[in-house]
């Protein structure tokens, strides 16, 4: 089954990231687009093989595989033997070149993924917010954690070009997100990050806002979060506090109410439950 969701234009330049398309164990019918997708979009190979033709470069696509799109590359796609069936995800938006970027999701192409249900586990997630809103305003953060599970379990077959070469425009976003995810767990001090760039550090702010729809402070949140959530589902040994420390919450009961504010739940109940409801 393949659902389109379609946004109203008054409210695109509001939202950063936008979900275009879920589909959900269907049989792939042949695809050719000359002038590439006008989004970007995520698959999962459930049964059989399909063959992937990128950039006149032809590749196969093996049960569990995942395979990513990026808007304008010459794609086509189809069944290499009788059916073959996929789930697969799209999304847009102004943050999608910088997130794919800084997520190492920054090539068309196939991708080996560590555990299948991730992809299906939180494409189910999407369609339950689907269906308790049909406000794409309240899916947008639904749509973070599905890209950021999906880029944690992900492997890229060929070695990636240079981050930021391919949206220079983008590079203090790139450089901000970079420095973010390499001092995680590390007290932010903006101004301090915008003189190591060279820039004001209200400059800075107002760029990286404009690019990616976040402030520095909330997207460092959303890291810290989706960091916290991949360490409560790898580590049961370890107690939620520990891991909050780790993640920058030095105080539990603080972390306790940020993941919730995030997830929906405490991190105990997350990971007795793994699963999240999604909230704005």
């Amino acid at each position: 089954m393949l659902t389109l969701f379609q946004t109203k234009s008054s409210f695109k330049s509001q939202i950063p990231l936008m979900l275009v398309f879920l589909g959900e164990r269907y049989d792939q019918e042949p695809v050719n687009r000359p002038l590439g997708t006008q989004d970007y979009q995520c698959f999962l190979s459930l049964k059989g093989e399909g063959t992937l033709v990128l950039d006149h470069e032809q590749m196969t696509v093996r049960e569990g595989d995942c395979f990513l799109l990026h808007p304008g590359v010459p794609c086509s796609y189809q069944a290499k033997d009788g059916k073959w069936i996929i789930a697969n995800a799209g999304f847009t938006g102004r943050i999608c070149p910088s997130l794919f970027q800084a997520l190492g999701l920054s090539e068309s192409g196939i991708y080996s993924i560590t555990d299948p249900q991730i992809f299906l586990k939180n494409q189910r997630m999407l369609r339950r917010l689907t269906e308790k809103s049909s406000d794409q305003r309240d899916w947008s953060s639904g749509c973070y954690q599905f890209l950021l599970d999906l880029a944690d379990a992900l492997t890229y077959r060929a070695a990636n070009d240079p981050l930021g070469t391919s949206y220079p425009d983008q590079s203090y976003a790139f450089r901000v997100i970079h420095y973010l995810e390499d001092h995680l767990a590390e007290p932010l001090y903006i101004p301090a990050l915008a003189e190591s760039l060279g820039v004001n550090h209200q400059y800075l702010c107002t760029v990286f806002k404009k690019e990616t729809g976040y402030t520095i402070v909330s997207y460092l949140q959303l890291l810290r979060i989706g960091s916290a959530r991949m360490m409560l589902e790898r580590y049961p040994e370890r107690s939620s506090a520990e891991i909050g420390r780790a993640c920058g919450y030095e105080s539990p009961s603080y972390f306790g109410k940020q993941f919730k504010r995030v997830t929906g739940v405490t991190p105990d109940q997350y990971r007795k439950k793994g699963t999240v409801v999604q909230q704005n």
